[in-house]
């Protein structure tokens, strides 16, 4: 399934953080967060490293080549994440946290990530009444490398996972353009989610091939 993909590497993370960083730089949500350019720019060359490191203590990372064209993030709901890479994330993040802190209102930063729980019960409603199903995170593709295949090859790979394991799989997005790149891919839009508190829309998508959520209410 990920023959094709490379797990991410030591000698990737460097361009690792700066495709996230240059992918996601215009992403709703971060311009929400952090609303001025220039220190945005700064704060997610900060945040991105440690980003890496908790995305692989709980799962598993791909990148496209050692060109690092594209990455993603796969984990399986209800694997346990090994204590190793948990105190390794957590070291990484002690290191660098006291730098980005600098750059921001951690009062604004909080008040704001408040606003953002009624996003986030659509995700916790699954987590809270389904186990074993994949979850994808924090895809993305250089801007230099974008219409290339890039990310079908890498949501590919997701999908047939999925479907090896006949299970379904869920994932978030704040771009209405990725909503239609998923729905291309299989996947389904659950739901958008907005509030009057929030200037943009979260997209919740489903790929369930084998209908495992078709049958269930899906309060939240």
């Amino acid at each position: 399934m990920y023959d094709h993909l490379k797990k991410l590497q030591k000698k990737h993370l460097t361009k690792a953080s700066e495709v996230l960083t240059n992918s996601f730089i215009d992403n709703p949500m971060f311009v929400y967060f952090f609303p001025i350019p220039n220190k945005r720019r700064k704060i997610l060359r900060s945040v991105f490293p440690m980003v890496l490191r908790i995305l692989q203590s709980n799962g598993s990372l791909y990148v496209t080549s050692d060109h690092v064209e594209g990455l993603f993030c796969v984990s399986q709901h209800g694997e346990k994440t090994k204590l190793g890479k948990s105190i390794l994330a957590a070291l990484s993040c002690a290191f660098r946290l006291p730098g980005v802190f600098i750059q921001l209102s951690i009062v604004d930063f909080l008040r704001k990530a408040s606003s953002l729980q009624s996003s986030n019960s659509k995700l916790n409603y699954y987590k809270n009444n389904y186990k074993n199903f994949l979850l994808v995170d924090s895809v993305c593709v250089d801007p230099l490398h974008r219409h290339q295949g890039h990310m079908t090859t890498m949501m590919s790979a997701a999908v047939a996972e999925t479907n090896e394991k006949r299970t379904f799989c869920l994932l978030q997005t704040e771009t209405v353009q990725n909503v239609r790149i998923y729905k291309h891919l299989g996947f389904s839009l659950v739901e958008e989610i907005t509030s009057d508190e929030i200037p943009f829309s979260t997209f919740v998508m489903i790929y369930d091939p084998f209908g495992l959520t078709t049958n269930r209410e899906l309060d939240t």
